[in-house]
């Protein structure tokens, strides 16, 4: 029996060191590494806000919900998003069948009309995932309509399954649309089309989302997609190699054709962000078009709740009144960014090649100002010019800014300043707009203007048209009219001289002598009242008209990099081309200037000499003499800003700056909370599964949001969100959402962008309308919006795979892709930004001084902070961040290589007041201040693992005292017996 013990004792010792062993370990790791702990925060939940009460009673809560309750603020949002939809969804054809009297017996076809696309897929798909969503169908049944069960029941049996969105950092050769094959369809559901026959509602769909882009042919040669196991194949589905994605597969022609032969009346349902190739609702000679096709509806990516407007809108309840954001060119392989997107339709097609460094990918905007119905306006413009008076019905199906209605609007447009006149540098010209409701039911209208600059050959490159204003009219019934005022100042009319392009040496915003044209217009194709107005002498804008600051080229080295970008001069002979093998090998002096090495000096605009005065060690609350709420409402200059950072340390200020994974991390003794900064944009989005974000509004996409063309319903979601994230985390401590990751405001450059589900729109001026909108809607309950992702981030393709290096002129940046940002800080009062994972030329986005600081703060005067996004790659570096103006980063624990050097602690203590200064002005402030103790408990999962560790302790410490007391026992008796 001795022996027995001894072996088990040995087993006790080694089993009690092995296990307390593994599980205090894994324990610290989890709970010390800052990476594990952020992380499994961000699953798990992490720590739990206490606000202590306040001993005077006093009211902290600055920003107030609406709501009294989270199912409460749901419930609104959910109608809210239902209304946006309503005005958002957008009618492209009606030929007399729409509306549809209440009681018609309607035959719904498509895959996806049981599985609808609500949004997009990655890390900003939105908050409640489909849960309890509306569908085609509830919406139909809502609107009174009787709908064919039996195809509702077939397609949702059919074992064909759209296929999951790809996962992020895919490439795509081609992707399955899996749409039912004709085969397929029994003789049951084809003889219940004559029972449910007064019309056929197809259902087209299209997904999209991050880290890919959408494929441009439907050939599959074995690149990154596994679940399809051909190889040199057509997708399944596919008609042929040639055809891309957001062209009509042969099931899609075949069903069209099915829905053609057996009803009368068809109308498609457009259930896609990124526009499809429409041809076939208007060219006879097309593939795939039919004559009973006599109607079509854009519902873009609805969310939650948006379809419930499909059956308002087929039965006339509501009367649609959405516009296209983008224009629906009819070949999209004669897009200029054609040869210029994605990886080129190619392996490695955009990768540079040096020697055995390839860790560099590339794209090139070669198009320059030219995206869009800023390419096919003017290129019809020229065209006809040429008496080419068919290229814009050859090459365009829907212009920029088209709808239709049920109802007519008669427009009588008075200028204010009189035709003809001669206008100045501070010139605003004003027009009264006068929409008359002819029709016989209620309506909205939307009215847009453009202006249109003189273009010299060879000079500044100027589109055609341009919008620069737009009114949404309120609900008028019939015979009813509103006057609404549309205008805009000369300076909105300039373009940007990046190269002297008219040899006036001058480069920077200028307007150039010569007649310029204002248009109302129904859309970018067609005027309905065009004013001309005369500029006599040339106007240079040196000067930004907000900060007052010089305006200079900033981007020199980026712009000049393309030799030859698309010209109106000639768009033939510019056409922009792929890059060949050739072009794509670099040079290693090149491969060089994508790594970032820190090496300060006295000519580097952000160096500083001397250190500022930081607390050398973390101050007792009780030696604290200023807190955070203190400078609430503080301008950003008041000297209690330095008084209040001299309490930091370094060490509190680089975890700040460096811990930035969907929150901001607390600093307890100046009364600093932790904030919930979530993801969007289509909502406060449930990202890595983190408990605190639930029962949120999963909204429409941007796109849908920006087809209602209406800023004040914008800016009512807008507010919407603000008191969603007012009451927060209900169920949990109480705590606010902060801060949202959005809005995302890059544009729709290529009619393939994975993203364009949450960009706005093809055009920076709508976008920027938008976006400025929903901002001055979060400002007003205290939620930060991080706009993004500044700047150039159209392409997901190797986005950040080293940083996508991006090349375009500077002309083509202010104009088009920096113009919402620039507008969401002038007019909407931005106080957070997201930088991007791509390059400008050699230089990350988020590590570029001349974007961060000389652009964005300096000349447009932006004030707040700048995250990037999420780092998890070498190239995004903190310490270059840092010096850029960025102010923090977008992860668990992102090394920050100095904190000692001056210039280094000069920006952490920059940056620590650009976050405190945004965190300070939001709701996370609510319920603190004078009298108020701000403290946090354990996050529930620490407290499991403390009592695991207690757990496995007491169990191998009861096993010893069981064991010790047994032998103690064995003995007792031992010595008995022998007794």
């Amino acid at each position: 029996m001795k022996r027995k013990l001894s072996v088990q004792f040995i087993v006790w010792v080694s089993l009690t060191v092995v296990s307390l062993t593994a599980t205090v370990t894994a324990s610290l790791v989890a709970t010390k590494v800052p990476f594990l702990y952020g992380t499994i925060c961000s699953v798990l939940g992490g720590e739990r806000r206490k606000i202590s009460t306040n001993s005077n009673g006093e009211d902290y809560e600055r920003f107030k919900s609406d709501y009294e309750n989270k199912a409460q603020v749901l419930d609104a949002a959910n109608s809210l998003n239902e209304e946006i939809c309503e005005e958002g969804f957008t009618l492209l054809k009606n030929d007399g069948v729409l509306p549809l009297q209440k009681g018609k017996k309607i035959s719904v076809f498509g895959k996806n009309s049981v599985n609808l696309v609500l949004g997009g897929s990655g890390s900003n798909a939105g908050g409640s995932s489909g849960k309890n969503s509306k569908t085609v169908y509830s919406s139909l049944s809502d609107a009174g309509f009787v709908v064919n069960p039996i195809m509702k029941s077939f397609y949702e049996s059919d074992s064909t399954s759209r296929p999951q969105a790809p996962g992020m950092g895919s490439i795509l050769t081609g992707f399955p649309i899996s749409e039912t094959p004709l085969s397929s369809y029994s003789t049951e559901v084809k003889n219940s089309y004559s029972q449910y026959n007064d019309l056929a509602l197809v259902v087209i769909s299209r997904i999209g989302g991050e880290g890919f882009d959408l494929p441009r042919t439907m050939m599959w040669n074995g690149s990154n997609y596994t679940t399809w196991n051909g190889a040199n194949s057509l997708i399944p589905g596919a008609r042929n190699k040639t055809d891309h994605y957001l062209q009509l597969d042969q099931n899609e022609t075949d069903m069209l054709k099915e829905a053609n032969d057996n009803f009368d009346n068809v109308v498609v349902v457009i259930n896609s962000a990124n526009t499809i190739e429409l041809g076939f609702l208007d060219d006879v000679n097309h593939y795939a078009y039919q004559p009973n096709i006599k109607g079509a509806l854009w519902v873009g990516t609805p969310g939650n709740s948006g379809i419930g407007a499909l059956g308002k809108i087929l039965n006339g309840e509501v009367n649609p009144s959405g516009r296209t954001v983008d224009l629906y060119a009819r070949d999209f392989k004669n897009d200029p960014t054609w040869n210029n997107f994605g990886n080129n339709l190619r392996e490695d097609g955009n990768r540079y090649f040096c020697e055995k460094i390839r860790n560099a990918w590339t794209v090139e905007y070669e198009e320059g100002i030219y995206t869009g119905y800023r390419y096919y306006e003017t290129r019809d413009f020229v065209e006809k010019s040429h008496n080419n008076n068919d290229w814009y019905k050859q090459n365009v199906v829907y212009p920029f800014g088209y709808g239709l209605s049920y109802t007519d609007f008669e427009w009588t447009v008075t200028p204010r300043t009189q035709n003809n006149s001669v206008i100045d540098d501070v010139s605003e010209l004003i027009f009264d707009v006068k929409v008359k409701n002819n029709g016989n039911v209620s309506g909205k209208d939307v009215v847009e203007l453009y202006y249109t600059a003189p273009y010299f050959d060879g000079g500044i490159e100027k589109a055609h048209v341009v919008l620069k204003d737009f009114v949404k009219s309120n609900l008028l019934a019939p015979g009813a009219e509103e006057t609404y005022q549309l205008s805009l100042k000369t300076r909105d009319m300039a373009s940007y001289d990046y190269n002297d392009a008219n040899n006036n040496n001058f480069k920077g915003y200028e307007l150039e002598v010569g007649e310029y044209e204002i248009k109302i217009m129904k859309n970018s194709h067609e005027p309905v009242s065009t004013f001309k107005y005369n500029l006599n002498n040339a106007i240079r804008y040196e000067n930004d008209e907000v900060t007052n600051t010089p305006i200079v080229n900033q981007f020199d080295d980026v712009s000049n990099h393309i030799t030859k970008y698309l010209s109106r001069s000639d768009f033939d002979g510019t056409w922009p081309t792929m890059m060949t093998a050739e072009e794509l090998v670099v040079s290693t002096d090149f491969i060089s200037t994508l790594t970032y090495r820190n090496n300060d000096k006295e000519s580097d605009p952000w160096y500083s000499a001397t250190s500022p005065n930081q607390s050398t060690r973390v101050l007792d609350k009780k030696e604290i003499k200023h807190q955070l709420y203190e400078l609430i409402g503080a301008d950003y200059n008041d000297p209690k800003w330095d008084e209040l950072l001299d309490q930091l340390t370094v060490d509190q200020m680089a975890s700040l700056i460096k811990t930035g994974e969907y929150r901001t991390t607390a600093i307890i003794n100046i009364g600093k909370p932790l904030t919930t900064d979530a993801d969007g944009p289509m909502g406060f989005a449930v990202f890595m599964g983190d408990p605190k974000i639930y029962d949120t509004c999963y909204y429409a996409g941007e796109i849908v949001v920006a087809a209602t063309f209406n800023i004040d319903l914008v800016e009512k979601m807008g507010e919407m969100v603000g008191n969603e994230g007012i009451i927060g985390n209900e169920k949990g401590d109480g705590s606010p959402y902060s801060g949202w990751y959005a809005p995302a405001m890059n544009l729709h450059r290529s009619q393939f962008g994975g993203r364009n589900f949450e960009y706005y729109s093809e055009d920076p001026f709508l976008s920027g309308e938008m976006a400025t909108s929903i901002v001055k809607g979060t400002n007003k309950k205290g939620v930060y919006a991080y706009c993004k992702h500044f700047a150039l981030n159209e392409q997901e393709t190797n986005r950040d795979s080293s940083g996508l290096i991006t090349w375009a002129n500077e002309q083509a940046m202010r104009e088009n892709y920096f113009l919402p940002f620039e507008m969401v800080t002038k007019n909407g009062k931005a106080t957070a930004m997201m930088s991007a994972f791509n390059r400008l030329g050699s230089i990350w986005a988020g590590g570029n001084y001349n974007l961060l600081t000389n652009v964005l703060r300096k000349e447009w005067g932006f004030v707040g902070m700048v995250i990037t996004d999420f780092n998890l790659t070498e190239y995004m570096n903190v310490d270059q961040m840092l010096r850029a103006g960025g102010d923090i980063s977008l992860s668990a624990d992102k090394k920050i290589k100095d904190t000692t050097s001056p210039t280094a602690v000069t920006a952490l203590r920059r940056a620590t007041k650009n976050v405190l200064y945004t965190v300070a002005n939001s709701n996370a402030m609510n319920g603190i201040g004078e009298g108020v103790e701000l403290s946090y408990k354990l996050p529930y999962w620490v407290i499991g693992v403390i009592a695991i560790n207690i757990a496995v302790g007491s169990a191998f410490g009861i096993w010893g005292l069981v064991m010790f007391l047994t032998k103690t026992h064995l003995r007792r008796k031992k010595n008995e017996k022998e007794a």
